[in-house]
C-alpha cells in the first residue's frame, strides 16, 4: 500500500468534513448569511449530509487500509508460589533413588547404628 496516497485521500476527506462542519456552524450562528431564509434549513441539512458522507468515507478508508496495531503479547503467567524445601527425611520416605544414593545409604547406616529401623525398599 502506498502510504502517501492513503494519507492524501484521508487528508482530503478530513478537510472536506471540517469545511462542512464549519459551514454548518456559520449557518447556525449567523443565519442572515443566507439571503433566502426559507432555504436555511435545506442548506444546513445539505452540509450535514456532506459531513456524514465525508466522515463515513474516512472511516471506511481507516477500516480497510489503516495500519493495524501489532497484537500485544500475552502477559506472562502468574508464578506459582514456591514449594517448601523437601527435607532429607522426606526424601528417604519418598524416593527410592535417594535411598540408594550414597547420602541415602549413609543415612540408613547411621539410623541402623542408632537402633532405629528405617524402611528399606
Amino acid at each position: 500500500m502506498n502510504i502517501k496516497l492513503y494519507a492524501a485521500a484521508r487528508g482530503a476527506l478530513h478537510a472536506k468534513a471540517v469545511e462542512s462542519l464549519a459551514l454548518i456552524d456559520v449557518l447556525l450562528e449567523n443565519p442572515t448569511i443566507v439571503p433566502d431564509h426559507t432555504s436555511l434549513v435545506d442548506e444546513i441539512a445539505r452540509h450535514a449530509c456532506r459531513l456524514a458522507e465525508y466522515e463515513g468515507a474516512m472511516i471506511t478508508l481507516e477500516q480497510y487500509f489503516a495500519k493495524k496495531p501489532a497484537p500485544q503479547p500475552a502477559p506472562p503467567p502468574l508464578a506459582a508460589p514456591p514449594l517448601p524445601p523437601v527435607t532429607e527425611e522426606q526424601l528417604m520416605e519418598r524416593s527410592e533413588a535417594y535411598r540408594n544414593s550414597p547420602p541415602g545409604k549413609r543415612r540408613r547406616a547411621a539410623a541402623a547404628k542408632k537402633g532405629g529401623t528405617k524402611k528399606d525398599d
